[in-house]
């Protein structure tokens, strides 16, 4: 054979081999994609549903419904009372570990005849100087102020304030002549400005009720905390007693049950009376609660809840012959506090013991002449 044959069979013997290892190339690969790959996709869609069944599914929370306080009437004699006097509004009598009435008269709205309930909210007017009350008292546990500073220390422009103490303030024997409350917005700082401008009328020391002594105090809490008054009204009052419903006038209209306020005309018609922007009464007539708010309020402060023994006395003791201390009415025989806002009135009480709780929180400014005979005659209903 000559060896260009040679050469020729040569290359034809080494293309079909190449064919061959090309066949089996494809022969290994057919077979690593036909047993292998199914397997290990196999074992990584077990191993992803693992991962996948290990995760829990979020599931939105159930918005939580707040129910509706139940009426209790288990006082008749009370009830009956009530009932007798056109009582608008909630009234709740506690008495010895159970409430004995919690209950709403006649209707929040005479327009759209909406009935008065437990969880009517009304404004409470002066009541509220019982809450800056509580919240300077606190500050002094803490160690941000003492009761007996001058006001000067903490607004140095005060008029006569190296003289006139928060004590003053507190109890009424200050002796400034106030802000007249007027029907425009205003801040708290204006506020104080123009108390600070009307200047004094005495020196301190003579009772003279006036509702500037509490704005100036709620503004030194605000001054003494670093927070709005009503942000530290909510954690260190509202929350520590369980109050739900209690607020200042911003947000009065977005609870559930806001009453409307009236009083009796002369012809006997009823009319919701004139009010100022309700700015004009910060610290001490701008606020609203449930009856049973003002109730846990009274229970915390009888529980020492809010503030301590010590506190607890300096705020029960009268500051002059009118009997107040500082938010509340010390009487011989329980501790009263009373409100009146154009279209609301307020009488709030309980007993030296805390045995008793005695709230009436009305929307008829007018038609009943002395919510503290009521109070009183509702002790003695009790005592009966």
């Amino acid at each position: 054979m000559s060896r260009s044959s040679k050469r020729r069979n040569k290359k034809k013997r080494d293309f079909y081999i190449g064919i061959g290892l090309i066949f089996m190339l494809l022969a290994v690969v057919f077979v690593a994609v036909k047993w292998i790959t199914p397997v290990e996709l196999e074992n990584a869609g077990e191993k992803k549903s693992t991962e996948t069944a290990k995760k829990p599914k979020k599931v939105a929370p159930k918005k939580q419904v707040e129910k509706e306080t139940a009426t209790v009437a288990d006082n008749t004699a009370i009830d009956a009372y009530l009932e007798s006097l056109g009582f608008s509004g909630t009234a709740l009598v506690y008495r010895e570990g159970k409430i004995v009435l919690n209950k709403g008269y006649k209707v929040a709205n005479r327009d759209t005849d909406v009935a008065n309930t437990p969880d009517t909210v009304y404004y409470i007017g002066s009541s509220q100087k019982a809450v800056i009350a509580t919240a300077i008292l606190q500050l002094e546990e803490r160690g941000k102020l003492n009761v007996d500073d001058s006001v000067a220390t903490y607004l140095p422009d005060f008029p006569n304030g190296n003289r006139i103490t928060l004590r003053n303030l507190l109890n009424h024997t200050s002796g400034i002549v106030g802000h007249t409350e007027e029907n425009r917005k205003i801040t708290p700082e204006d506020l104080i400005k123009d108390i600070e401008a009307q200047g004094i009328k005495r020196q301190p020391g003579k009772w003279d009720y006036n509702d500037s002594n509490y704005s100036v105090l709620a503004f030194i809490v605000e001054q003494l905390s670093g927070e709005k008054l009503m942000t530290y009204v909510q954690k260190n009052i509202f929350e520590p007693a369980g109050m739900k419903h209690s607020g200042i006038y911003t947000t009065f209209d977005k609870e559930k049950k806001p009453s409307v306020g009236y009083s009796i005309q002369k012809d006997g018609t009823y009319k919701t009376p004139y009010l100022p922007d309700l700015s004009q009464l910060y610290g001490c007539g701008d606020m609203y609660m449930t009856a049973t708010d003002m109730y846990l309020f009274d229970r915390a402060l009888s529980d020492r809840k809010l503030i301590n023994d010590a506190s607890f006395e300096k705020m029960f003791t009268a500051g002059s012959a009118s009997g107040y201390g500082m938010g509340f009415y010390a009487d011989p025989g329980s501790y009263n506090s009373h409100g009146v806002l154009s279209g609301w009135n307020v009488s709030n009480s309980f007993s030296h013991s805390g045995k008793t709780v005695v709230v009436l929180l009305s929307n008829i400014q007018n038609n009943i002449k002395s919510f503290g005979k009521v109070n009183n005659h509702i002790y003695q209903l009790l005592n009966n």
